[in-house]
């Protein structure tokens, strides 16, 4: 798809998206990612979802998948499938859920990639002030009780460790340890708040898709909130990534947001077959539990998902 055919295709679902709100006022009331995202579009057609480092992920898959996106209002309303099909003039059943499923296809394939510069902009301040509605000051729950029963062990990597919470909790164990994050900004408050608690812990900025640049092992991997920022390509290059640093028999805390949670605006829903089936080459998965992701905008946190995940076998050297 060019940059013309993205840019009609954009237009054609924002007509279809006003003409399936039952209110005259139409845009007002998509959720105000979708409407930001489609207007970008349309402004920009030169540039497409892979091109740009501001662009939120999966707003287009919340707007299809849920009437979620319209007015809280009209919530007793016929679903948003049944108003975009018959916005787009079908009447079928099977052509409305292949209308849906092609577009829920598209959205994953709109599913961006965030950049370097996007999560800087969140630590940095410059994308509205305040610290990052994920940096609340203090490690997960979910990751603190795992550390107090003894869970990790050896050497520790966190990968996305911005201001580095986690990090810090595992060197407080005596434990060592090191924190990488690709936001400059992150790293260095990690590595003031080290300083501060008289902590011997590694940060520094770095790639979690480039972990073999490191050119160190780790016993234990955690990944607090990372991997559901990551689109399908992206998880194969990871797991990838996470097998340079990790021999057989080293182990993956991986917290995420999970599909237990409603469609809308945010991180990406992840499933616990989409865990399964990308750490099913050289992995086990242990075990996927229930858990919580506290955050600064939800004051009981959000439904995620904990796996624990075993190397089951080293890569041969290439």
């Amino acid at each position: 798809m060019d940059g013309y055919e993205l840019y009609e295709l954009a237009r054609k679902l924002m007509q279809i998206g006003e003409d399936a709100i039952a209110d005259p006022t139409g845009p007002r009331h998509l959720s105000p990612g979708i409407g930001a995202a489609t207007t970008d579009v349309i402004e920009l057609p030169h540039t497409s979802g892979t091109d740009r480092d501001d662009s939120p992920a999966n707003l287009v898959a919340a707007s299809v998948a849920t009437s979620g996106g319209l007015d809280v209002a009209r919530a007793a309303a016929p679903r948003i499938d049944e108003r975009l099909a018959g916005a787009a003039g079908i009447l079928d059943p099977a052509q409305i859920e292949e209308m849906v499923s092609g577009l829920e296809e598209l959205a994953r394939r709109l599913t961006v990639t965030f950049s370097t510069g996007h999560f800087e902009t969140y630590y940095a301040g410059t994308h509205y002030a305040g610290p990052p509605p994920w940096d609340t000051g203090q490690p997960q729950p979910a990751l603190r009780s795992l550390a107090e029963a003894g869970a990790f062990r050896g050497r520790v990597l966190e990968v996305g460790c911005g201001t580095g919470e986690q990090t810090l909790m595992v060197a407080a164990l005596g434990l060592p340890t090191v924190g990488i994050d690709t936001a400059t900004t992150a790293i260095e408050i990690a590595r003031r708040k080290a300083r501060e608690r008289e902590l011997e812990v590694s940060f520094s900025v770095g790639d979690a898709l480039e972990l073999g640049q490191l050119g160190e092992q780790f016993d234990t991997v955690l990944d607090c909130g990372l991997f559901h920022a990551f689109s399908d390509d992206e998880r194969i290059r990871y797991t990838e990534s996470l097998a340079t640093v990790m021999s057989a028999g080293a182990r993956l805390f991986l917290l995420s947001f999970s599909d237990r949670h409603p469609p809308g605006i945010g991180p990406r829903r992840v499933s616990q077959n989409e865990i399964r089936d990308t750490f099913a080459d050289g992995w086990h998965v242990d075990s996927i539990e229930p858990a919580t992701l506290t955050n600064t905008r939800h004051a009981d946190g959000v439904p995620a998902w904990l796996a624990t995940i075993t190397r089951t076998r080293t890569p041969q050297a290439r």
